[in-house]
């Protein structure tokens, strides 16, 4: 045998060995983070809903045109003070395909509702309220709108616009079937954003009635926040993954085939 007679290689030479990789795992394991914690965010985010207000009954808080966000998941309880979205069938003139009205609640279940003091204010249960929100000098002293004492019944709520000289609310029907009140099965949703679901704002609150004596805290909403945040950071989280992982298999490969080119050491 000469010096330049070597043995063939045997066929079945094994090439390099598949060896795990951790940053392949971390990969894998970022991506699936990644769709727990977005599909978290999009199913709460679920529980919020967005409309349009087209008319001007809630000037000057909400101009026309503006989208809201509301929760529209059932509600235990609803706060004086709080904006909600109702059905407009909870009237008794409401008329057929009749759809929904944004109004501000300023009685409760129970709440005796008085309109009005010499200034203009309502009074509930004996406590004067001033509303900062309200335009006009709160409308209550307009001779369109009479003097009225109502009884909220339980379970519904007393709703007003925040523009009292022109809106189509609880004052319209004192006097009628239900003194205007508003079942809770009525009341679709509470107001807690102003902007569509990825951008909404926080909808300002009121401690109008708080700051009367009356109980009960203002609404305390921004889940639609952290959900949003939370669907979003999981996106990212998928994308990081998916990447990271394609880039660390493209890289493993390409080591494994440069090291099969490579002819063994002898």
């Amino acid at each position: 045998m000469t010096e330049t007679d070597f043995p063939a290689p045997p066929a079945d030479r094994p090439g390099p060995k598949r060896r795990f990789s951790p940053l392949l795992f971390v990969m894998i394991l970022l991506a699936v983070v990644g769709v727990g914690t977005g599909g978290y965010g999009f199913v709460t985010l679920m529980n919020y809903r967005m409309v349009s207000v087209p008319s001007g009954g809630m000037l000057p808080t909400v101009q026309p045109g503006t989208v809201v966000l509301y929760r529209w998941t059932p509600i235990a309880e609803i706060p004086r003070g709080a904006v909600v979205l109702v059905e407009l069938s909870a009237f008794p003139d409401a008329s057929p395909g009749d759809g929904q009205i944004v109004k501000r609640v300023i009685g409760v279940g129970g709440d005796q509702v008085v309109c009005c003091t010499n200034d203009n204010l309502i009074t509930v249960n004996g406590k004067p309220v001033k509303e900062p929100y309200a335009d006009d000098d709160n409308g209550y002293g307009r001779k369109e709108y009479l003097p009225f004492s109502v009884q909220v019944p339980p379970e519904a709520v007393f709703v007003v616009g925040d523009q009292r000289n022109n809106s189509r609310d609880s004052r319209l029907y004192v006097g009628m079937p239900g003194d205007g009140a508003v079942p809770l099965s009525k009341v679709n949703g509470v107001v807690v954003g102003l902007g569509n679901t990825l951008n909404a704002e926080p909808f300002p609150q009121t401690t109008a009635f708080v700051e009367a004596g009356l109980p009960g805290d203002p609404v305390s909403d921004t889940g639609f926040r952290t959900s949003r945040n939370l669907m979003f950071a999981g996106a990212g989280l998928v994308a990081l993954g998916v990447i990271g992982a394609i880039v660390t298999v493209v890289r493993s490969a390409g080591k494994r085939r440069r090291a099969a080119a490579i002819p063994p050491a002898h």
